[in-house]
């Protein structure tokens, strides 16, 4: 670990506006450590394209494993080992390798050096990966009450490259719900898709902002679009009746369900027809809106594909 260069931590803490979030055009600083033939991708890209679209390759997590064993009795050979691997490595792909190790040799590693290896990583940590593993190991712990780590893992949270390992730890907090909606409201990105992926809507506010806003982000709503119909009640709401702000976020759910190029969506929901029906008895007493013209066209395309006459014929009927 380079102690004279800036962390990360201490880069987004820096960086963040008085909102608590990091500016849109914000991205982390590229490592030293990081070949200058590979491929740059946007905060947290490389971790969502491989869990939703090619799979985390295997990779090897020998030195990890050897740095977590240094750990016990040497810090500075155990950060010296991470430094080798963050050349090349991912967390996403050794992950579970990680935890199972460490957890099967709990009987012969010293917790309280592990931990401080791990909020080390975290907080002073300058390459992206070697973050990522402190918070892996930190999701071992209990640091419900360990507030000023809490905080700095909610600081971290606000770069899409770590949400989704943020989440994990925030997981095992008391209101973990409470904690992971306010990261899912402070990131736009690949963040707000693995924390909405991740909240259960225990409380009406929950379901609420899932099904108004959770799946709005910068990459594409197909994303998060089924797990926010399905946790924001889609269906439901229609057959209650909606007020026109509510319709038109309920027109951008149903739209970004439909659009299964990257991810299933209305596909995957039980009932889809009913589903369609649902939307179009709510579009039938709503006045003539682009939001609603667009949805209702995307509704008769897709019927029209799927081979769905009397759904085409009613979404026609109503353009």
């Amino acid at each position: 670990m380079n102690s004279t260069s800036e962390s990360i931590y201490e880069n987004i803490c820096r960086a963040r506006n008085q909102r608590e979030e990091l500016p849109l055009e914000y991205s982390l600083p590229t490592e030293e450590a990081s070949s200058p033939d590979k491929p740059r991708f946007a905060d947290g890209a490389l971790d969502g394209i491989a869990l939703y679209h090619m799979g985390a390759p295997d990779q090897d997590a020998s030195l990890l494993k050897q740095a977590v064993d240094a750990a016990a009795t040497d810090l500075d050979q155990a950060h010296e080992l991470i430094g080798r691997w963050v050349a090349d490595g991912h967390m996403i792909s050794v992950m579970n390798k990680v935890l199972q190790y460490v957890i099967e040799r709990r009987q012969q590693l010293p917790p309280s050096e592990i931990y401080r290896l791990a909020a080390e990583c975290v907080l002073k940590g300058a390459h992206r990966e070697e973050v990522k593993l402190g918070l892996v190991l930190l999701a071992l712990f209990d640091t419900d009450q360990n507030e000023p780590l809490k905080n700095a893992l909610r600081i971290l949270a606000l770069s899409d490259e770590f949400t989704l390992y943020v989440v994990q730890v925030a997981a095992t907090w008391t209101k973990s719900s409470q904690e992971i909606l306010r990261i899912a409201k402070a990131v736009h990105g690949w963040g707000r898709i693995h924390a909405v992926a991740a909240l259960e809507p225990d409380t009406q506010d929950i379901a609420d902002w899932l099904f108004t806003e959770g799946w709005n982000n910068t990459i594409l709503p197909a994303y998060s679009a089924l797990e926010c119909c399905r946790k924001g009640n889609l269906r439901q709401r229609l057959e209650g009746g909606l007020a026109e702000k509510e319709y038109a976020c309920a027109c951008g759910l149903l739209m970004a369900l439909l659009n299964e190029g990257p991810v299933a969506g209305i596909s995957e929901v039980e009932d889809s027809a009913g589903l369609l029906n649902a939307f179009l008895d709510c579009s039938a007493a709503k006045a003539v809106s682009p939001h609603r013209q667009k949805a209702l066209q995307q509704i008769e395309t897709y019927a029209n594909e799927h081979e769905l006459p009397p759904i085409a014929e009613r979404a026609q009927a109503l353009l």
